[in-house]
């Protein structure tokens, strides 16, 4: 299926809300540590913590910023490099995170503008899979990839225009 990439105000104001169950960071690392599933990781910070700690993002999606301003730390190689502008999810993201996912092996998505709403798409697409970003000034948020989150990540992706 294929959906428009920006993101309208419905769209905007439902994900100012966690998808997912929010958790502070020591839960957050104690929660992955024991997972099974593949773990996608949305955000520069959220895929720094998981990668300081041990734990191996299967993919992560990342921009060079967090909240807006350029990060100071080096940054994995990235093997999909796309554009998306802020509020939009673009074909040539849907496009990255789609073949990664079909990949048996690691993937590193850098986004040229920024990768706030690649959550959506991931959901959506991911199979056996939890997804884990950061949610501004409250902590993160772990959404698992199953019926119920991948319905309402449709619900919101057949908004875009």
């Amino acid at each position: 299926m294929i959906f428009g990439e920006k993101v309208n105000s419905e769209v905007r104001k439902a994900v100012k809300k966690p998808l997912g169950k929010l958790y502070s960071e020591d839960e957050i690392l104690s929660v992955l540590s024991r997972t099974r599933k593949k773990i996608i990781a949305v955000g520069d910070e959220t895929g720094r913590l998981l990668s300081l700690n041990g734990i191996k993002p299967f993919i992560w999606i990342y921009d060079g910023k967090i909240m807006r301003k350029r990060i100071k730390y080096k940054l994995p190689l990235p093997t999909y490099i796309v554009k998306s502008k802020k509020s939009t999810v673009s074909l040539q993201l849907q496009s990255a995170i789609d073949d990664a996912l079909s990949k048996n092996k690691p993937s590193r998505i850098f986004v040229i503008g920024e990768e706030d709403m690649a959550t959506l798409y991931a959901i959506y697409r991911a199979k056996n899979a939890v997804i884990v970003y950061g949610q501004p000034k409250k902590g993160t948020v772990l959404v698992k990839a199953d019926r119920k989150s991948k319905l309402l990540a449709l619900n919101l992706l057949k908004k875009l225009e």
